[in-house]
């Protein structure tokens, strides 16, 4: 994993170097992003991602809001889901690491200019610490996009059992439901390195271990998996 990673990105930062702006999705001006549900951290910027090794409500809420930040700030030249359409860096496969870290820090707080031209505006003072690091938690969490779709039967079968769960289903029911689901999602493995993967298998099932009313709203997050 990692000599895939440490061989493309930096290719593809190479290249985003030369290459004009991409236009694509999401918002052309910096937007700050509401980090309500985050911990506070210290006034001080971490030199590395806080949340790498997050478990349960921290690491969701964070690819949660990270996702948000994405979608309204970065999509836009990065694409949807961050994957890149060649012009711009696929920050999937930028290294869960130090070096990682780093070259994020630099890129998000300051921005990067090329010929006098601003390819990439600065957040530093518009994005918090937590909204930065969220942003980096949904990046480096990226699965593999193909090894998803590839998997569309199974994943369409699971969908089924969600939509079929009973809002007012037993608390055992939706835990088990959830297991699978944590199951299904444990066979994916993050394009950067990162300790895990975060598929919308396991943001289902993080939604069904707080109860079967969520059934809903978990379905249709798997469902948008299946439309692409």
């Amino acid at each position: 994993m990692t000599s895939r990673i440490s061989k493309t990105f930096p290719l593809a930062v190479s290249l985003a170097l030369w290459a004009p702006m991409a236009l694509g999705h999401g918002d052309t001006a910096p937007q700050a992003v509401d980090t309500t549900g985050l911990p506070e951290l210290p006034a001080e910027m971490a030199s590395e991602n806080p949340w790498r090794e997050a478990d349960g409500a921290v690491l969701f809420k964070a690819v949660e809001i990270g996702a948000k930040g994405f979608n309204s700030n970065c999509a836009r030249c990065h694409g949807l889901e961050a994957i890149s359409g060649g012009l711009a860096p696929d920050l999937r496969f930028l290294e869960a690491s130090d070096f990682g870290d780093e070259w994020y820090l630099d890129r998000i707080l300051h921005g990067y200019e090329q010929n006098g031209a601003v390819k990439m505006p600065p957040f530093e003072g518009i994005l918090n610490q937590q909204a930065i690091w969220a942003i980096r938690t949904y990046i480096e969490t990226r699965p593999d996009a193909d090894e998803l779709a590839a998997q569309g039967t199974e994943i369409a079968a699971l969908h089924d059992k969600v939509k079929a769960l009973p809002p007012d289903a037993g608390a055992d029911e939706a835990q088990a439901l959830a297991a699978e689901l944590e199951s299904a999602g444990s066979g994916f493995e993050a394009l950067s390195g990162a300790p895990r993967a975060v598929t919308v298998l396991d943001q289902a099932a993080h939604m069904l271990r707080s109860g079967a009313s969520h059934a809903p709203a978990a379905a249709e997050l798997i469902h948008g998996v299946l439309r692409k």
